[in-house]
C-alpha cells in the first residue's frame, strides 16, 4: 500500500458503541470520517490499516477524456460528503485500478470494479473499517 504516497494507517479518534457494533471516527491527517465497525474491538488512539470497505452503489468516471481541461479540473476535486449514517458520496483518485482502490482525502476506499483510471465519482451505502 505504500504506493502513490498514501498514508498506510488511520487513527481512531472516537467510538460510539451499540452492542457488538460501533460508529468509529477515523482521522487520515487530511480529514475525518465516520465508519461502521462490527465486531468492534477498537480503542480510541489505536492505529488501523488505511483500507476501508465500501458497500458501493455507484462508481463512474468523474469526466470524459474529450472534455475541456477546465471542466476536467473542476470535476477532479477530491471530496467526501456524508449523506447520512455511514453513507457517503464523493470524488477520488484511483490508487490501484486492479484492486478497486480509490484515495480521497487521505482515506483508501475499496470500491470494487472501477470504470477507469484517474478520478471517479462514487456513492456508498456504507463504509466499514475491517477488523484490526
Amino acid at each position: 500500500m505504500g504506493t502513490c504516497g498514501l498514508m498506510d494507517t488511520l487513527v481512531v479518534k472516537a467510538i460510539q458503541r451499540y452492542g457488538d457494533s460501533a460508529e468509529v471516527t477515523l482521522d487520515s491527517g487530511k480529514g475525518e470520517i465516520v465508519v461502521f465497525s462490527h465486531p468492534c474491538d477498537l480503542s480510541v488512539g489505536q492505529v488501523v490499516p488505511n483500507l476501508l470497505h465500501g458497500m458501493t452503489e455507484h462508481v463512474a468516471a468523474a469526466h470524459l477524456s474529450d472534455w475541456p481541461e477546465s471542466l476536467k479540473s473542476e470535476r477532479s476535486i477530491e471530496r467526501l460528503d456524508r449523506i447520512e449514517g455511514f453513507a457517503y458520496r464523493g470524488c477520488g483518485q484511483v490508487a490501484d485500478h486492479a484492486a478497486g482502490l480509490v484515495e480521497v482525502l487521505g482515506f483508501v476506499l475499496e470500491l470494487g470494479d472501477l470504470p477507469c483510471k484517474g478520478f471517479v465519482e462514487f456513492e456508498c451505502m456504507r463504509l466499514d473499517v475491517p477488523d484490526a
